[in-house]
């Protein structure tokens, strides 16, 4: 017997790319746009390639006495995004020239380009396919490499950037927010909940936390 649901899988048919300063936080309610919080501005269009996300990290194989594998370990965890935009607006011109800069005078732009700083931010990836909406909060990450650019006649002028995701407090490398019923889970009454102190009290001669 086949298993599984066949409105799972996910093909996801649009997409925006928003950035903001780090600790931005975004909206959670789905149907309000991410332009209501106006330090959210997005990168504009993006290639049809889509967005892919990759992740490398170092492990180490310890072995005991005889070659039996009794533990691996890990670190150096790395998480990035690659996405392509296809406009060369101020946003993205932001994102690949951090520490650059651009003036308007007499209806010509300049732009001065400088070697590149670091310059951490926070990301938003919008995805949706069909009523189906993901919003994921990347809360600081930074353009770490940005791809070939062409300039010619016959392709447009594209910027790949790859974008590495910094963990926060917690260790937390991004959020995700979405309306997909496969992800809805039960609340469980015997999960854990963080007291509130002030409606716990001690009672000296039981030694038990009690209501107050």
């Amino acid at each position: 017997m086949e298993t599984g649901n066949p409105n799972n899988p996910r093909i996801w048919e649009g997409a925006d790319l928003f950035t903001a300063p780090v600790g931005t936080e975004p909206a959670i309610a789905l149907a309000e746009p991410i332009t209501d919080t106006p330090a959210w501005v997005p990168v504009g269009l993006l290639s049809e390639d889509g967005a892919s996300e990759s992740r490398d990290e170092d492990r180490t194989d310890h072995y005991s006495w005889g070659g039996r594998l009794v533990r691996t370990t890990r670190s150096k965890h790395k998480r990035q995004i690659t996405v392509t935009c296809l406009e060369d607006n101020l946003v993205v011109f932001g994102l690949t020239n951090p520490g650059s800069s651009v003036s308007t005078a007499n209806g010509v732009n300049t732009r001065t380009v400088r070697v590149p700083r670091s310059n951490p931010v926070s990301f938003l990836l919008e995805l949706r396919d069909g009523a189906i909406t993901r919003r994921r909060h990347i809360m600081r990450g930074e353009v770490e490499e940005v791809g070939e650019v062409s300039l010619s006649d016959s392709s447009m002028s594209a910027f790949a950037l790859t974008i590495t995701i910094y963990p926060v407090e917690g260790d937390v490398l991004y959020r995700d927010y979405d309306n997909d019923p496969q992800n809805e889970v039960e609340p469980d009454e015997t999960d854990p909940v963080d007291p509130d102190p002030e409606s716990l009290s001690v009672d000296p001669e039981n030694a038990t936390l009690e209501k107050a």
